[in-house]
């Protein structure tokens, strides 16, 4: 005969609330659980060949990076963070010793980054976001981009290399990469892959330079549809400021009033030694205001031409403003004397007139000037001495 069981008999049973303690236990902690992780983003894989080293997730901010959490990676080499879900699309980066791994978050999404060390940066994979695979396209484009600059930084050094042959090999390079991701940023403007693109550099400088014709089109397109999809945020504002900048100068530009950078010298940087030999690099003068001058102080001109740079560089010195001041002069002690009187920094192509780092910043003419920004990248070419002045105020 089948026994019954009453609801009675089971609330007298007195495992029964034991067992109901331990079921509302679990139940409240898979409740709480996921109440702590709705509105989070979730990054999560294997690191291999990295046991024992710390893993930091990072937030990729406009003006600062900012540590979110970190983890001490086992044997195995996986890892898994979550982190609050941003307003608006945002970059994020994992970073393990002096290497990154950039990827953006658009929602509450899981991203699964599966990389080895060594090779973090080179050798990785993406799951999981469409947006997150094309930034690592875009990023492993830049690294290949970088190796070439860098290269011809050390060719250009040898006085028996032809340095037009490889300002025009390099020139290539840069189009060529160029072709390669327009196509990343045209197909969804919107994207944060677009976003990322634009904003590449190579030892400091834009790689899209917003005074140029083409690659500002690229820019504003961005810049257009942020401004729609995402009007508050502050990467919305940042494209729209960068995007009315660019146009104002394509407007001068159109007018005769400015002449275009060489796209070769917005990723070059310069090392010469000052007057006392010590080499004086100019990407070292980032987060200053910039006025990158050539000049030769065996012409009439030059003792007028620095009274004027001196007011300025005594006006603006402490927000930030520095000279660097490239002689030109074939005379090495005549230059030696000359720039011990001067406050900014002196430096001199012993090359002279065969100059080839003038050549690559197509310095036609002397005095030729260039003000760099504080990102170090190069805003406009002066072409009076009367507008200095004002043109550092628009930087400051």
């Amino acid at each position: 005969m089948k026994k019954h069981i009453f609801v009675t008999d089971y609330l007298n049973n007195p495992n029964t609330f034991i067992y109901m303690k331990k079921y509302i236990l679990i139940l409240f902690t898979a409740v709480l659980f996921s109440a702590c992780h709705h509105n989070d983003f979730t990054v999560k894989g294997v690191i291999s060949g990295a046991g024992g080293e710390m893993l930091y997730l990072e937030a990729n901010e406009i003006h600062r990076i900012q540590v979110l959490d970190s983890v001490k990676l086992e044997t195995s080499g996986e890892y898994e963070f979550h982190a609050k879900a941003p307003e608006y699309p945002e970059f994020y980066r994992l970073r393990l010793k002096n290497s990154y791994i950039n990827f953006s978050i658009d929602s509450t999404e899981t991203i699964i980054i599966n990389a080895q060390e060594p090779g973090f940066t080179s050798n990785y994979k993406v799951e999981g976001s469409d947006n997150s695979e094309k930034i690592r396209i875009i990023a492993l484009a830049g690294q290949e981009l970088k190796k070439y600059v860098d290269k011809y930084n050390e060719q250009i050094k040898n006085p028996e290399n032809n340095s037009q042959l490889l300002a025009q090999q390099l020139l290539e390079k840069v189009q060529n990469y160029k072709k390669e991701i327009l196509p990343l940023i045209y197909e969804n403007p919107r994207s944060t892959a677009a976003y990322f693109a634009i904003f590449q550099q190579i030892n400091g400088q834009d790689i899209f330079d917003p005074y140029d014709k083409e690659d500002s089109k690229a820019i504003r397109a961005v810049a257009t549809q942020y401004d729609f999809y995402y009007k508050n945020s502050v990467r919305a504002k940042q494209l729209h400021n960068m995007a009315i900048e660019a146009l104002k100068m394509a407007r001068i530009a159109e007018k005769g009033n400015t002449i275009k950078i060489d796209t070769i010298a917005s990723v070059i940087d310069i090392s010469l030694p000052d007057i006392y030999g010590k080499k004086q690099t100019l990407s070292s003068l980032k987060g200053k205001v910039v006025l990158l001058d050539f000049t030769a102080y065996q012409t009439e001109y030059s003792p007028q031409y620095n009274l004027l740079l001196a007011e300025i560089y005594r006006k603006y010195k402490q927000q930030g403003v520095e000279i660097y001041q490239i002689s030109l002069d074939n005379d090495d002690n005549f230059w030696k004397v000359s720039a011990s009187n001067l406050p900014w920094i002196c430096v001199r192509d012993a090359n002279s007139l065969n100059s080839r780092i003038a050549t690559t910043y197509n310095v036609q003419q002397l005095p030729t000037a260039y003000l760099l920004d504080r990102t170090g990248a190069i805003r406009t070419r002066l072409t009076s001495m009367k507008e200095i002045e004002n043109e550092i105020k628009k930087l400051l």
